[in-house]
C-alpha cells in the first residue's frame, strides 16, 4: 500500500498493530528444553530434540484445522518462525532466536489490545526530515546486539550506514536491509526511556541515484517490545546513539 500523507501513514500503522494476530496481542514467550515441560497457558509437553521442536497433546490444539492427538513437531531455521498451532483462538507461534527454540503466543483477546487506543505522537515537523548519504559496506557486517531480552542477544547483518548532520553533530548509523530494497535504521536518542520506548525504528527513504535518501523522524515508531512485556527485539547497533532528544515520530505507547 503506497501512503502518501502522514495522517494516512499514522492510521495505516495502528490498524496494523491491532490485527488480530498483530503485535499488540503477544501475550507470552517461552524456551523450550530437552526435558518435556508444561508450558504456562498451554495444553500438552513441549520438549526439543534433534532440532525439532515436539510437542504432545489429547486434542486441544488444532494442527491445519484437526484436533492435534499424540505427537508432532516442526523445525525452522535461526531468525525465523512458524505459526504453527492453534488452542482455541491462540495462535502459538515456533521460533528460533541464538539456537534456541521458543514459543510464543498471540491471544487476540490480550488485555494490550483490548485496551490500544492508538500510539502518541510528536506533532509533525518538517525539520526532522533530513537528507543523509548511503554509503554501503564492501561485505555485510555481522554484529551481536542487545535485544528486548536480557537472556538474549541478536545477530544483525548490517549493509551499509547512513551519513547525516543533526545538532551540528555528523553521524554514521548503521542500517540493516528491509523489505522492497529499503534500509531500516534503529536508534537511541535522549528522549529514550521517558517520553519515547528504549528505541525506536524508521525505514529510509528510497535510494536516489547519487546516495543520498531521506531519514524522515516523523515516521521513527516504536518497536514490538514496546507494546508486550514479550518483545525480543533487537536494540540498535553500538554507534547508533544520537545526542540529542529526537522529539519526532511515535511517543511511548499509553
Amino acid at each position: 500500500m503506497t501512503v502518501t500523507t502522514q495522517e494516512d501513514w499514522h492510521t495505516t500503522r495502528e490498524q496494523e498493530l491491532a490485527t488480530k494476530y498483530g503485535w499488540l496481542t503477544v501475550s507470552a514467550f517461552d524456551w523450550l528444553t530437552d526435558t518435556p515441560t508444561r508450558i504456562p497457558g498451554l495444553p500438552g509437553t513441549w520438549w526439543v530434540k534433534d532440532g525439532q521442536a515436539h510437542v504432545r497433546a489429547g486434542g486441544e490444539l488444532t494442527l491445519h484445522n484437526e484436533p492435534l492427538v499424540g505427537t508432532t513437531s516442526a523445525g525452522v531455521p535461526e531468525g525465523a518462525s512458524l505459526s504453527w498451532l492453534l488452542y482455541g483462538e491462540v495462535l502459538v507461534e515456533l521460533l528460533v532466536r541464538d539456537g534456541r527454540y521458543a514459543l510464543r503466543q498471540r491471544d487476540p483477546a490480550a488485555a494490550t489490545r483490548a485496551s490500544f487506543s492508538g500510539v502518541p505522537t510528536y506533532p509533525v515537523d518538517p525539520a526532522w526530515v533530513i537528507t543523509g548519504h548511503y554509503t554501503p559496506y564492501s561485505q555485510v557486517e555481522h554484529a551481536e546486539v542487545d535485544t528486548a531480552r536480557s537472556d538474549l542477544r541478536a545477530k544483525v547483518k548490517m549493509v551499509g550506514a547512513v551519513h547525516l548532520a543533526l545538532g551540528g553533530t555528523a553521524y554514521e548509523l548503521a542500517v540493516t536491509a528491509g523489505g522492497d530494497g529499503r534500509l531500516n535504521l534503529a536508534f537511541h536518542d535522549e528522549t529514550n526511556g521517558d517520553e519515547t520506548a528504549r528505541w525506536r525504528t524508521l525505514t529510509v527513504g528510497e535510494l536516489q541515484p547519487d546516495g543520498s535518501v531521506l531519514v524522515d523522524f516523523n515516521r521513527a515508531i516504536n518497536p514490538p517490545s514496546a507494546f508486550t512485556a514479550h518483545g525480543i527485539c533487537p536494540a540498535p547497533a553500538l554507534g547508533n546513539r544520537l545526542a540529542l532528544p529526537v522529539t519526532a515520530g511515535e511517543k511511548r505507547p499509553r
